[in-house]
């Protein structure tokens, strides 16, 4: 059943605590979206917010690469500022 659930959410196959980051990125998301393309959006004090809910800079930057590496994260850096997509 696991198998099943993983191949239609790439998400459960990740770690809780980068599940976690997922939902965590998604109120930035709500919160800081892009007017012109509202996919997009910007974490500002990202890890200074995330850490007050129990995020190390570690399990932010081991996070980050893996939403990244499964393909549910893009960054993008325009004038030196990231902008974040969450598939």
């Amino acid at each position: 059943m696991l198998r099943r659930n993983s191949i239609n959410n790439p998400l459960a196959e990740l770690p809780v605590q980068t599940q976690r980051l997922y939902s965590a990125l998604e109120v930035f998301r709500c919160t800081y979206s892009s007017r012109e393309k509202p996919i997009w959006f910007q974490a500002p004090k990202r890890d200074v917010l995330l850490k007050k809910i129990g995020f190390s800079k570690t399990d932010i930057d081991i996070g980050i690469k893996k939403l990244v590496q499964s393909n549910l994260l893009q960054i993008q850096k325009q004038q030196n500022v990231r902008w974040y997509r969450l598939k």
